[in-house]
């Protein structure tokens, strides 16, 4: 086949037409940079929380080790000192840590001071002993760590060197290394669900009495996972929205690209696509030879051949105990095949895709495969990633130096052996987010791996001595999530529950914007966060970002309060601390004449809870119903004397036999119960209900008064939007049509976390609720407003409450029983027309 004719820049940069699926799987991304932005400084002193702590303090120079130690110890901590390893020291780090886990009795957390010399690029294996060391600690720590349900105790602390503002500042980044410990402590929770971490960024030029003293003033403080100090001010990340600069320079047919990796995945679709569009010349590479199917006929196997060849070979492989080592031959073979088909379909179609076998992590190979683009190199692909999923405990060392080798020591042999060329037009090395925000569970290793490669990346753009030229290579990193269906992915159903996943031609459109702009630095392309989260890590994320679906986050984070106890899929228990000024709808609602939280934010509170508390793989799970709530109203107050209120929160589920998940929860203030309720969970979804209103005879006929003002319950309708109630003169049904509310109005947070139940509706049916039910209310209608305004009333029961996912994004008409007890919410539509419901209401009493 010839050659297609190039296409021109403007068509390759053309954005593609996406037809993406209903299930949310797959998910168009945003391209966002980040920035250090001036955060709260932290009361002055130690935390209280470190108090009869014992912690681990572990690398980094002696005299800062001995700073920390001394600030831990003053503030009434334990501290436990492993030394770095000894110059040259290949093992014993598994014995070292275990031995001090020993000794300690036990370790509630771990300051890591690894790397703190600055870097020395002509020794870039000097992380591998520090890192190894690091990871044989964790391991001590496992057993007790992962039995660990207090959400408060443990943590891990790693300090680095990227000049107190997380290497995006303009200072010079002093040891990018770090970076694998930064990416660590982001992966560590979805290992140990309870552990809290601090990423603490710091400058060359901090005393080491000044690290130990920040040291103790972060830790039990937590919030979010990265914080730097420069110049006196405390900085986190942020994440802005950008689009890169336009395109600089196109390839042109004769270019040459050479990539680490790139004859399978995304790596080959990219190699295909610059072949494909710009004539380019691609030189892909790996560790294995050129596939050849003369030597191995499997290569050539279609799909129902190669099947029927692989159970073949795992019936042999059962009989001969030698399943493990079958089952990783077929993998390796499953490799071969899709890296042989590429080659084969590339030169059918006569594009130039060279296949090279190199090693990246040998400086040798790597200095040959750049030799092979000849004059014509135009850019470099740092593409190569090995990713062996295996949760910590059976992480070896082994595995971890290869996994990051790749990644970092691939990086820095590319660099070297492009250094003595002229600039190209991109260096683009191939991260991911679970550098930025931590990987699966197995994926300690390949996030820390791709953190660092962000961080050389921020590294390389600003060293000096990259190229003596003016106008230097740049050097990008771009962070990517899953490419659907495509590339190293193990289980590609079980990544998109942490987050969806990209179009791979959206991929690519992408990708080649960044190539052409010539910039720099790390660009990090996000679509949605998938469900799987933890207490642990929802804190790690910043509130004020324009992340996707930040709204969603936020409003969980809001709503999650201060994890004090957590057992992943069966229980949680949060502390809430509530002050009446940060909560506009506290004066709105009122108990006994005193501000007091209204119910209807109550009961968002209660069901919230069961989000944590859903089974393993319950994604599927649906709120259906709230069951036997049972409020004390006087508990509300937040009134003269009682302006905060700390709640405790305590969720805890089951199954039940009717196959529902069911989450008993419970609100407690002071050790008195506030309210309590039960939540049950589905995973089938009920049709969408509709049904005719029902008949008003004389509607409107009687207006229902509202209460006086300084009652036992009040509303002054300055945060929910109060309707007017009528009621039926012939049948006494009670009729109010309640608009939708926001949250911004009730609660001063930003951003304002929204609600899965629709509040202001709630609060409006609770309060015709009270006026059917107050003392005096089968009175007429003014006698009723003032008798039930001096009515006492201590709780509030519903048997049963239901509402559907729309029921807050309209008007909806409320339609009660005479006495109030049971409601019905319809989202209105033509008259005589069947209505959806939205909302039922059964067993309301105030007592």
């Amino acid at each position: 086949m010839t050659l297609k004719e190039p296409i021109t820049l403007a068509e390759a940069l053309a954005p593609p037409v996406v037809d993406y699926p209903q299930d949310g799987s797959v998910r168009p991304v945003r391209r966002h940079v980040w920035e250090p932005v001036e955060t709260a400084a932290l009361p002055p002193g130690a935390a209280p929380g470190l108090r009869g702590r014992s912690i681990a303090v572990v690398g980094g120079r002696e005299a800062t080790a001995a700073a920390v130690a001394a600030a831990l110890t003053a503030a009434g901590a334990r501290a436990h000192r492993l030394a770095p390893p000894a110059e040259g020291q290949r093992g014993g780090f598994a014995e070292a840590a275990a031995a001090l886990f020993a000794a300690a009795g036990r370790i509630d957390g771990i300051v890591d001071l690894n790397l703190e010399e600055p870097f020395d690029r002509s020794g870039p294996d000097g992380w591998e002993a520090p890192f190894r060391q690091t990871v044989a600690m964790l391991q001590a720590c496992f057993a007790d760590w992962i039995t660990e349900t207090d959400a408060v105790r443990l943590f891990y602390l790693p300090v680095t060197w990227l000049g107190g503002r997380m290497g995006f500042g303009a200072d010079r980044v002093e040891q990018p290394l770090g970076g694998l410990w930064a990416g660590l402590a982001k992966g560590l929770p979805r290992e140990v669900p309870n552990c809290n971490i601090r990423i603490l960024d710091l400058t060359a030029e901090h005393s080491a009495e000044e690290i130990g003293e920040l040291v103790s003033r972060e830790l039990y403080r937590w919030g979010a996972f990265e914080i730097g100090h420069h110049g006196g001010r405390r900085y986190s990340l942020r994440a802005r929205h950008a689009q890169p600069a336009p395109p600089v320079r196109a390839l042109r047919p004769g270019d040459t690209v050479v990539m680490s990796g790139g004859g399978r995945g995304i790596g080959y679709a990219l190699a295909r696509s610059l072949a494909e569009e710009f004539g380019a010349r691609v030189v892909v590479s790996g560790r294995g030879a050129v596939p050849d199917a003369a030597a191995v006929p499997a290569l050539a196997f279609d799909e129902r051949e190669f099947r029927r060849y692989r159970d073949e070979r795992l019936r042999e492989a059962v009989a001969a105990r030698r399943v493990p080592q079958v089952r990783g031959e077929l993998e390796k073979l499953a490799q071969e095949r899709e890296l042989w088909a590429n080659l084969v379909s590339a030169r059918e179609d006569g594009l130039r895709i060279d296949y090279v076998q190199c090693d990246i992590t040998d400086p040798a190979q790597v200095a040959r495969l750049v030799d092979e683009a000849g004059d014509r190199l135009a850019g470099v692909v740092h593409n190569a990633g090995v990713d062996v999923p295996v949760r910590l405990p059976g992480k070896t060392e082994q595995i971890v130096s290869l996994v990051v080798r790749v990644k970092v020591g691939g990086f820095l042999n590319l660099l070297r052996a492009v250094a003595d060329r002229p600039p190209l037009a991109f260096f683009c090395s191939v991260g991911s987010l679970t550098g930025r925000w931590g990987g699966m569970v197995g994926q300690l290793d390949y996030g820390a791996a791709n953190e660092a490669l962000s961080r050389l990346g921020l590294w390389a753009s600003q060293d000096g001595e990259q190229s003596g030229r003016v106008r230097r290579t740049p050097v990008s990193t771009v962070c990517w999530p899953t490419w659907e269906r495509l590339g190293m992915i193990t289980n590609y159903e079980a990544t998109l529950r942490y987050m969806s996943a990209v179009d791979v031609r959206e991929g690519l459109y992408h990708w080649k914007r960044e190539l052409f702009s010539g910039g720099s630095g790390e660009s990090t392309f996000i679509g949605d966060v998938g469900p799987a989260m933890l207490p642990s890590v929802l804190r790690g994320y910043q509130q004020d970002t324009g992340l996707p679906g930040i709204e969603r986050l936020a409003a969980s984070r809001y709503y999650l309060g201060e994890p004090l106890d957590f057992r992943p899929y069966a229980a949680l228990t949060t502390e809430h601390l509530l002050t009446a000024g940060e909560l506009p709808c506290c004066d709105d609602f009122r108990v006994g004449g005193e501000p007091a939280l209204p119910v209807s934010l109550c009961l968002e509170y209660l069901r919230a809870a069961g989000d944590w508390v859903l089974p393993e793989n319950g994604d599927q799970l649906r709120f259906a119903e709230l069951r036997d709530l049972d409020v004390d109203l006087a508990e509300l107050r937040v009134g003269p004397g009682r302006r905060t209120a700390v709640l405790t929160r305590h969720a805890e589920g089951r199954w039940a036999q009717d196959g529902s998940w069911r989450v008993a929860v419970t609100l407690e203030r002071e050790g008195r119960r506030l309210a309590a309720a039960e939540l049950v969970h589905r995973a089938d979804e009920l049709p969408p209900e509709r049904a005719m209103l029902p008949p008003t005879g004389a509607l409107g006929a009687e207006d229902v008064a509202p209460p006086a003002p300084g009652g036992a319950l009040g509303w002054s309708g300055h945060a929910f939007r109060l309707a007017a109630w009528q009621r039926d003169a012939v049948g006494g049904r009670l009729y109010g049509r309640a608009e939708p509310g926001r949250t911004a109005d009730l609660l001063l947070a930003s951003p304002a976390p929204g609600s899965a139940l629709p509040l202001n509706q709630l609060e409006n049916l609770l309060r015709a609720a009270w006026l059917a039910q107050a003392p005096g209310a089968g009175s007429s209608s003014a006698d009723a407003g003032a008798t039930g305004a001096t009515g006492r009333v201590r709780r509030l029961t519903v048997e049963r409450l239901s509402v559907t996912p729309s029921a807050g994004e309209g008007a909806v008409l409320l339609v009660g029983t005479p006495d109030g007890r049971d409601w019905t919410g319809y989202h209105p539509v033509e008259l005589f027309e069947p209505c959806p419901v939205v909302l039922r209401v059964t067993g309301l009493r105030h007592h």
